[in-house]
């Protein structure tokens, strides 16, 4: 994708150059391809209305995606992910995560943190513990089954940012006997604010670990499976109950996700120097969800920006011709004063760009427009699949690529549109002429 916005940046340029060029060294040509596009006011009108109702489409549909995309993500990062996960080798070779503990959890995090190629890439980092078990509330006799995070209460309130209190508060950075519930978890159990739970569990070592806690907050993350099952216990208490100083993983959250990819072979040479069992996964790696959606409406954008193209080659193409045909005696005199046939060439080519750039114009003027208006109420959108919370989209007008691209295509296909009527007209016959005098 970068190497063809690259090549579509060079072919552009080389034609704004064309066009600089003629305006500069060849006013003539410039100011007579330019006016002829006011001779035939209705067809070029129509024409421009093409290429600009094609180019809205894609500014739209492309700021709409963008933001779809930056709300997915970001809802992905902070609901305890984070942009990169370090886990154990043995993690994801076994489905008993107490075999899979990363020890001396205090020590590895102090010597990243002191790691000056590291720390200043890093917003937040916190470990995790991953374990299951069994929840009951005595007083409505009701149990089942949790599958439970060890967090640290302060770092948590980054990662788990875009998880909703619903009743309650987070977890307490002071009190370590209580805990919060997801919606579901909650719901099952009957089980609200200040009420207590037992909590049973089987420890890293195969003993039992039982402890009683105080009901502190219910969250929803948006994400019923994960509502339906899921408990946030302090860090401390959790490694107490499962007999460990360890966790299951780490959790870092970037300062710029820009950043992503540098600091994640940063971090991979410093497991690597320190030959540590550690392996480093980042948060698209960790989301089939989000890597399936993006597929989905990248294919779609595709798909509407070649129909674009193919209306705006078709459109300057049937005007082109239909150009040729309607001057056909003015195209023969010029060649009879002594105009060569790629000085004719130039000259329809220079109408099927300037064409192309009012359009691109246009398209920006407009849909920047449009987007304004929509997003002084946003787009109320449904809950994605798997979700249980809608959310209000946006049309993101800031991203340089998609202002670009659709400046760009316009221009672009208009002038590859344009080409293949302009090499027509200048290979009329000087002879033709006499067929419509």
């Amino acid at each position: 994708m970068f190497n063809g916005l690259i090549l579509t940046s060079f072919a552009v340029l080389l034609i704004l150059g064309f066009v600089l060029y003629c305006v500069i060294f060849k006013t003539q040509d410039a100011k007579f391809a330019f006016l002829n596009l006011f001779r035939h006011k209705r067809r070029s009108f129509s024409t421009i209305v093409a290429i600009i109702i094609g180019g809205v489409s894609i500014f739209l549909y492309g700021g709409f995606i963008d933001y779809s995309f930056w709300i997915l993500k970001e809802q992905t990062v902070r609901t305890n992910i984070g942009h990169i996960q370090i886990y154990d080798q043995s993690y994801f070779e076994t489905s008993n995560k107490n075999k899979s503990i990363i020890e001396n959890y205090d020590t590895l995090k102090a010597d990243i943190l002191n790691d000056s190629q590291l720390s200043g890439y890093i917003s937040t980092i916190s470990g995790q513990l991953e374990f299951t078990g069994v929840v009951s509330q005595y007083e409505s006799e009701t149990s089942s089954y949790f599958s439970a995070l060890g967090v640290e209460p302060l770092p948590a309130l980054k990662l788990g940012s875009f998880d909703k209190l619903v009743s309650g508060s987070d977890l307490s950075r002071i009190k370590q006997d209580e805990i919060t519930l997801g919606s579901g978890l909650a719901k099952t159990l009957n089980a609200r604010y200040s009420d207590w739970l037992d909590v049973l569990v089987v420890n890293t070592h195969g003993g039992q670990g039982a402890q009683s806690f105080k009901l502190r907050g219910i969250f929803e993350s948006g994400i019923k499976d994960y509502d339906d099952v899921a408990m946030k216990i302090p860090l401390q208490t959790a490694q107490s109950m499962m007999d460990t100083n360890g966790v299951s993983k780490f959790v870092i959250l970037l300062k710029n996700d820009a950043e992503l990819d540098v600091f994640s072979t940063k971090l991979e040479t410093f497991i690597s120097n320190k030959q540590l069992p550690l392996i480093v996964k980042n948060w698209k790696e960790l989301s089939l969800f989000y890597q399936q959606v993006e597929g989905l409406l990248s294919g779609i954008y595709f798909f509407i920006k070649v129909i674009v193209v193919l209306i705006v080659i078709f459109m300057i193409s049937n005007s082109m011709t239909m150009n040729i045909v309607e001057r056909t005696r003015e195209i023969t005199t010029l060649r009879a004063i002594g105009l060569k046939p790629a000085h004719i060439t130039k000259l329809f080519v220079l109408e099927g760009i300037f064409i192309g750039a009012i359009g691109a114009i246009g398209s920006l003027a407009i849909g920047f427009a449009i987007a304004g208006l929509i997003n002084l109420n946003g787009i109320a959108m449904p809950p994605s699949p798997g979700q249980t919370q809608g959310y209000t989209a946006f049309i993101r007008t800031d991203n340089f690529d998609l202002i670009w691209i659709t400046f760009v295509l316009p221009i672009l296909t208009s002038s590859l549109a344009s080409i293949l009527p302009a090499i027509r007209a200048s290979k009329l016959n000087i002879s033709d002429a006499f067929k419509f005098v």
